[in-house]
């Protein structure tokens, strides 16, 4: 079984190589064709490609000659700016274009911000493009392996489910300036006790149900984009009634924007034709010093 797939494999990278070197001789590559190549190479790792809500086109048009690609957390203003005066004019993106998750166009077609994005890559000659199930269903995880590697963890990183870290030893208080340090944030919010001894954590994220798996096994779960009315409340009455767990929160920019550094060598080698490069969305949130 094994060979058979490794011959698949190997069988499905030469053909979207000899597709792209076919490409390069039938002129400049576009979006639609970078994003075919895509789709090939994670065919080769056995991602079939399968329809998604969240995954596809979101602005601009898929038929513009590439230039340049740029790969990011989120396609935000920023990021669109900084990829345009780079000559970058395709985005690629984890999240969403239009901030709520499933891009609800619908709800925000009116709405001044919407179209001054819209316009802005449309007038450019760029595109946006998001990959998110099917990022995320490599194995292991991009998403969550590029966080371990950031944070130095990766030795100590399972991806087993529910993914998970075995750390030496620390106390709460210490994993946490450790997270703000490597990940380079101030935005590190905890629920427990400071001096909580930690060794296992859970790589947790959305609701309270899910972040539930991880907090009745390990020791603290890190977590980047879950509500505080459900998550947090629930910790505070389970430290309240003597439990030793704890949650560690970052922004849900520095829990996954890493995997899409990731990306960058990962789908280099497929267009050779275009610069790739992976531009940072940054830590999103400013947090006032205390007045003294």
């Amino acid at each position: 079984m094994e060979s058979a797939i490794t011959r698949r494999g190997f069988g499905l990278s030469v053909g979207w190589a000899l597709a792209a070197g076919a490409a390069r001789a039938a002129g400049p590559l576009t979006a639609a064709q970078a994003v075919d190549r895509i789709k090939a190479k994670l065919a080769a790792e056995g991602v079939t490609w399968k329809t998604s809500y969240f995954d596809g086109f979101k602005i601009g048009d898929p038929q513009v000659p590439l230039t340049g690609i740029a790969t990011c957390f989120q396609p935000t203003f920023s990021i669109l700016r900084r990829a345009s005066a780079a000559g970058m004019n395709f985005v690629i993106s984890h999240e969403s274009a239009f901030w709520d998750g499933f891009d609800p166009v619908e709800v925000v077609k009116d709405d001044p911000v919407y179209e001054a994005k819209v316009r802005f890559v449309e007038e450019r000659g760029m595109a946006v493009w998001r990959i998110h199930d099917h990022w995320h269903a490599r194995r292991p995880d991009p998403i969550s392996s590029g966080l371990a590697a950031q944070l130095g963890w990766l030795s100590y990183f399972s991806d087993e489910r529910p993914r998970h870290y075995t750390i030496p030893e620390m106390s709460l208080d210490g994993v946490a300036r450790y997270v703000q340090d490597r990940l380079e944030t101030k935005n590190v919010v905890v629920v427990g006790d400071p001096q909580l001894r930690v060794r296992t954590i859970g790589d947790q994220s959305h609701i309270l149900s899910v972040v539930l798996t991880g907090l009745r096994r390990f020791d603290a779960v890190l977590v980047g984009e879950t509500p505080q009315h459900d998550t947090f409340e629930y910790m505070r009455d389970a430290v309240a009634l003597g439990q030793k767990k704890a949650v560690i929160m970052i922004a849900h920019e520095r829990l996954e924007e890493w995997g899409m550094r990731d990306f960058v060598p990962w789908i280099k080698p497929a267009v050779p034709e275009v610069p790739v490069q992976w531009i940072s969305s940054g830590d999103p949130f400013y947090i006032p010093p205390l007045a003294v």
